[in-house]
């Protein structure tokens, strides 16, 4: 096992407590809890004037074919909303549900079993390939999906039509089912992304240039096999709720299939620039799109409905910026938070010392300035005993201060030797 040693040189490590105390502050989800409430309000307000008309799509399949329809789509949707998420948007995932499709339905006759898992090991197969070119290779993600994506066009084209197909159709039970399985997925798989750790953990991943190396591979690998895998479980269930009476089963449109998903996947909230997103957004897009496609049919607008998808592209982009804007820290806040920790901090807290008295000790200092000369200090002005009596009034010490009481040097004592002598005495 390899351990990264440390280094002793001049400079010291650049990283230092304020670095790591002086992290941005969260993404705020508030935004996207909003943006999630209008979605559900516009795709509940579509689905009622949906429900209203006597024509269009609606009216010929009613609930079950809108949800053999939404299925899908919301798989689609949460394939590209996680390509997203870890910074290499999958475009292929109409070409690779358009492989899956074509797989499930040719190997149909072998059981319903051998077919699924034929049709997931496709999707998983092309997965491989565009994770490595993503995770390994470092190519741009839309540049490794669109290889992926033209390749599987163009075996698609040589391929020819798949064998009969052998299984009855899915119930609407069963639609239901998938229905519910694609949008509980797509909540857990938003909820998984809203935990901050996992966000930092996708933050070098959107900070590093493309083409340069973040660390982040496997994480790279991961999310895209699994985008991979939800496009493939989206055209196997395509092929499988869309079993006409006679003759070829009706493949996906792949290049229609991509731009619903994209669409989708941005107008739920998913950023273009990776890492931020919400929770319930990718589903209620995937539903308010459906909605006002199949709406369009329903009342004869004079315009294909592919455009609304298109268009859903467009208004994505508005939102990813919406998204980006909202999440961006205000200078309040980054000086709130980059002041975290400081030293400076510390010394505002403690109280502050009080005032020095200036001159007060002025006499004293010409005190201690004339001990230092060789002058005389109970002669110095000041507040100090003066000259003839340094002990206060007692006059207790008086005598040895006059020389007319000693001898030569008038420190001799009543009664007692003269200093001289203990002097010359002990001085020899």
């Amino acid at each position: 096992m390899k351990f990264d040693t440390l280094r002793r040189d001049d400079d010291r490590d650049s990283t230092s407590s304020m670095d790591v105390l002086s992290e941005p502050p969260a993404d705020r989800m508030a935004v996207h809890v909003v943006w999630e409430i209008g979605l559900l309000l516009l795709g509940g307000g579509v689905l009622f004037a949906l429900t209203q008309s006597a024509a269009g799509p609606f009216a010929e399949g009613s609930w079950g074919g809108f949800v053999a329809a939404l299925a899908p789509l919301v798989l689609l949707a949460s394939a590209v909303a996680v390509s997203l998420r870890v910074g290499a948007v999958n475009l292929a995932v109409g070409p690779i549900a358009l492989l899956s499709a074509w797989i499930f339905v040719d190997a149909s006759g072998s059981g319903t079993a051998v077919a699924l898992a034929m049709g997931m090991a496709a999707a998983g197969f092309a997965g491989f390939a565009l994770a490595t070119l993503c995770a390994w290779l470092r190519v741009p993600g839309w540049a490794a999906g669109g290889a992926v994506g033209g390749a599987l066009g163009l075996w698609s084209g040589t391929a020819g039509e798949p064998s009969a197909f052998m299984l009855a159709e899915l119930p609407t039970t069963g639609a239901l089912a998938a229905l519910a399985g694609a949008v509980g997925l797509s909540l857990f798989m938003g909820l998984v992304g809203s935990f901050a750790g996992l966000r930092e953990r996708l933050a070098p991943i959107r900070d590093t240039p493309a083409g340069d190396r973040h660390g982040r591979g496997g994480v790279v690998f991961i999310g895209l096999l699994l985008s991979c895998c939800l496009a493939g479980a989206a055209g196997v269930l395509t092929a499988w709720t869309s079993v006409p009476a006679e003759g070829a089963p009706a493949l996906p449109d792949p290049i229609l299939l991509s731009v619903m998903a994209l669409g989708a996947a941005l107008v739920g909230g998913t950023s273009l620039l990776g890492r931020r997103g919400g929770v319930c957004g990718t589903a209620f897009a995937a539903l308010l799109l459906l909605g006002l496609m199949w709406l369009s049919e329903a009342r004869g607008w004079s315009f294909d409905p592919s455009w609304i998808a298109l268009g859903a592209i467009i208004a994505g982009f508005l939102v990813t910026r919406l998204v980006e804007s909202m999440n961006t820290p205000d200078e309040d806040e980054l000086a709130s938070t980059g002041r975290a920790g400081e030293v400076g901090d510390l010394r505002e807290d403690e109280p502050p010392l009080p005032p020095q008295r200036e001159g007060g000790y002025d006499d004293y200092d010409a005190d201690f300035a004339a001990v230092g000369s060789g002058g005389d200090p109970w002669s110095a002005t000041g507040s100090m005993p003066r000259a003839g009596d340094p002990f206060g009034a007692s006059g207790a010490f008086d005598d040895l201060r006059d020389p007319r009481l000693g001898g030569e040097y008038g420190y001799e004592a009543h009664g007692g030797p003269r200093y001289d002598d203990g002097r010359g005495r002990f001085g020899r």
